[in-house]
């Protein structure tokens, strides 16, 4: 196929309808993307390939370089602060997010380099990456890393890349502001103005690339304004998205097929099977990715082009970009006037893949075939069973009973006499629509109290103790949450330990605490009680802590800090687990417990685990996992 040089001309919305530029914009970011044939597969795979195999495992060596000079092994948001060592941490840290950025923009510009010349030859693309790198030191490219970082993976629209991949607002955050009317709104209007700045800024990094003038979010914003400009983007980027969302569901059907057949025929086998059939899915996924990626590109591409030729003002765009490259123009011809293509780039594509297949696949033999272990985790109602009461209530409480929860996750606070009652927020704007904070209401002020949540569900702030007597009633375990809302006392663990005494349920729980300070006092009053270390942030390894088990946030709860904790004798539990992907993930994973809002999904999806026959149900959620389109 002859080089694509870009000669289609894309006329300006005024001249043609929304689905008219629609359409011609799809058109051109096909034949870019056609025109790249295997030469730009090859370089997907082999960009993502070495970010995976070379420069993730680089920045994780930094990072844990960064956090040791800190004295940490892991990071703990909850235990960082100022100590020996932390300006050069820091400062560390800020050098692999710059390190980080340019891998990203540096994989970014090859990928447009590519689409505009496919038959660009590696000298010529590192002399452009370099350039590319070059501005990169300049002050105004400063934008970019808020916009690579932040924006781009938060609002998934654009460019995807191994490297952004899992940022996104922790569900721990989306979830509480979803729990009331007023923050519910309050995050749809920030994810509405993610959306609309990401949609306005998204011709940044293709100008940035192809242009050697500056401002590229400048005019980005300008190049986007009005509706007939930027719905022609909008619908053709969710037209090639909803087509790689089909392709993903199609992968993942395949990947099956053989596992389906080897449950049948070949069960002992099955594990093997399922191990390599996983392994083609993951380099077909990031295959599949990248053509998504490149896509969307050539759509940015077409739309810089078109802006380019009609707008005089606009900085030229690179000469050497806009032409194919002179090798490329001398190709020979076949007899029948055709360009002569070489098969390599297409068997060298081949190669890489079958040995990346081999890779991936051998790596998760084992892995696989601990998966396919029935998962005997734990469902824990987190706050009680949201469904039938509201959280931290005797109805939440008696629902998450009724459920069949293997325990309730609750929270106990300290009023301002001293006393304590089950309740999480430090204010009650939430639950009872009133500014009063629990640290200045007594205890006979705070269980007269009505509250209420979005599913019309009302109760009274319960006395601790009237919680936890109905919980041993019952024969629910509970996992009780020390939490700090200002009025604690500096006894406040040992007032907590007697009250739980006199109940005569004191060692039938088990607990946890955000703060360090309440977990450390707890373990050396009573070293026989299961406490466990709550983090809403941790990365690397498991922390250096007195308790029996931590408690990660699900963002942050990865298979890495899992095995650190196997490895130092700690249990592992994840908090807040709600939706359904999370909770196969974990279950698969064989996680000690789940604190969900929904612990009966929990259950049913673990009943569901335990009864089935032969592998396929778990490839289909290896599959899944790996294989996304963002």
């Amino acid at each position: 196929m002859p080089p694509y040089t870009g000669n289609m001309q894309i006329q300006t919305p005024s001249k043609l309808g929304v689905w008219r530029t629609t359409t011609a914009l799809l058109r051109e970011a096909w034949a870019l993307v056609r025109a790249g044939n295997s030469r730009l597969l090859g370089l997907i795979l082999a960009s993502q390939l070495i970010i995976l195999g070379v420069a993730l495992p680089v920045l994780g060596w930094l990072f844990r370089e960064a956090l040791r000079a800190g004295g940490m092994t892991g990071l703990d948001l909850g235990a960082l602060g100022p100590q020996r060592g932390f300006t050069l941490t820091l400062a560390l840290i800020l050098v692999i997010v710059t390190l980080a950025f340019w891998l990203i923009s540096l994989q970014f510009t090859a990928l447009l380099v590519m689409l505009q010349r496919p038959s660009i030859g590696l000298r010529d693309l590192a002399r452009e990456l370099g350039r590319v790198a070059r501005k990169l030191l300049r002050p105004g490219s400063l934008s970019l890393v808020l916009y690579l970082f932040l924006l781009l993976p938060l609002s998934g629209f654009g460019f995807t890349s191994a490297l952004t991949r899992g940022i996104a607002i922790p569900s721990f955050i989306s979830g509480e502001l979803l729990k009331s009317t007023s923050s519910a709104i309050a995050l749809a209007v920030f994810l509405l103005v993610l959306a609309w700045l990401n949609l306005r800024l998204a011709l940044t990094v293709p100008i940035f690339v192809m242009t050697q003038g500056r401002r590229a979010a400048r005019w980005s914003w300008r190049l986007t304004r009005g509706f007939r400009t930027w719905l022609p983007l909008v619908l053709a980027i969710t037209a090639v998205l909803v087509l790689g969302g089909f392709g993903a569901t199609a992968l993942t059907l395949i990947s099956v097929l053989p596992i389906l057949l080897s449950d049948a025929i070949a069960p002992a086998a099955s594990h093997v099977i399922a191990a390599y059939s996983l392994g083609a899915a993951q380099v077909l996924g990031i295959l599949l990715n990248g053509v998504v990626t490149a896509a969307v590109g050539g759509i940015l591409i077409a739309k810089v082009r078109s802006v380019a030729a009609s707008t005089p003002e606009f900085p030229p765009l690179v000469h050497a970009l806009a032409l194919p490259t002179a090798a490329a123009a001398s190709t020979p011809l076949r007899p029948d006037g055709a360009p002569r293509t070489s098969r390599r780039p297409a068997l060298a594509v081949i190669a890489l893949a079958i040995l990346a297949t081999i890779g991936f696949g051998t790596s998760a033999v084992d892995t696989l075939q601990r998966l396919s272990n029935a998962p005997a985790t734990l469902a824990l109602a987190h706050r009680g069973f949201s469904d039938g009461g509201v959280e931290n209530t005797i109805s939440g409480l008696e629902a998450a009973h009724a459920a069949g929860a293997d325990l309730v996750e609750m929270d106990v606070m300290q009023t301002k006499d001293g006393r304590f009652v089950a309740m999480h927020d430090a204010t009650l704007g939430r639950l009872a629509g009133r500014p009063d904070a629990v640290k200045d209401l007594t205890f006979d002020e705070l269980t007269a109290i009505t509250v209420h949540d979005a599913h019309g569900h009302e109760d009274r702030i319960p006395a601790f103790a009237d919680y936890v007597t109905l919980a041993k009633q019952l024969g629910m375990p509970l996992l009780i949450e020390i939490k700090l809302g200002g009025a604690e006392t500096p006894d406040h663990v040992e007032r907590l330990v007697d009250e739980l005494e006199q109940l005569d349920a004191l060692e039938s729980n088990i607990y946890h605490s955000l703060d360090p300070v309440s977990v450390d006092r707890l373990k050396r009053l009573r070293p026989d009680l299961a406490v466990g270390y709550t983090m809403a942030f941790a990365a690397v390894a498991a922390p250096e802590t007195p308790a029996d088990f931590i408690v990660p946030e699900e963002w942050s709860a990865t298979e890495q800090l899992q095995h650190s904790a196997d490895q130092a004798g700690l249990a592992f539990m994840v908090w807040t687990v709600n939706d359904e992907p999370g909770m196969r993930e974990l279950l698969r994973r064989g996680v000690d417990g789940i604190i969900s809002d929904h612990p009966d999904r929990v259950m049913d999806l673990r009943t569901g685990m335990q009864q089935e026959a032969g592998l396929a149900g778990m490839l289909v959620d290896a599959v899944s996992r790996f294989v996304t389109i963002v």
